[in-house]
């Protein structure tokens, strides 16, 4: 049994390098592209994968609140710009997964943007 379980770990590490190689390279349809068969497909694929990664996301949220409010708490409203970082950058992003996600034509942004001034 563990020898199985070595077997497929390595293979998916392996398999996971594989793909993540060469998805770049890919040159695939948009979501508007798409015949109705190939849309319904890729909205069916969006909601099972954001039904999956919803709660990560809900989850990085709540704890950017609460680190949020904890800094501008605990820093007594000096670092209040610190605060509006942290909580933008936790309430902002992708909350789903568009079907243009699936396809490589837009990137997942889970933590918000970068440059962020208030």
């Amino acid at each position: 049994m563990r020898k199985l379980f070595v077997v497929l770990a390595i293979a998916s590490c392996i398999s996971f390098v594989v793909q993540g190689s060469f998805l770049r390279d890919v040159d695939a349809k948009t979501y508007a592209e798409h015949s109705t068969k190939g849309k319904t497909g890729l909205v069916a694929s969006s909601v099972i994968t954001s039904a999956a990664y919803f709660p990560f996301k809900a989850a990085y949220a709540v704890l950017g609140g609460v680190t949020s409010g904890l800094t501008y708490i605990v820093t007594m409203s000096k670092e209040s710009e610190t605060a509006h970082r942290i909580a933008t950058r936790a309430f902002t992003g992708d909350w789903y997964i568009h079907p243009n996600i699936l396809t490589s034509h837009e990137e997942l942004n889970f933590s918000g943007p970068d440059d962020i001034s208030p």
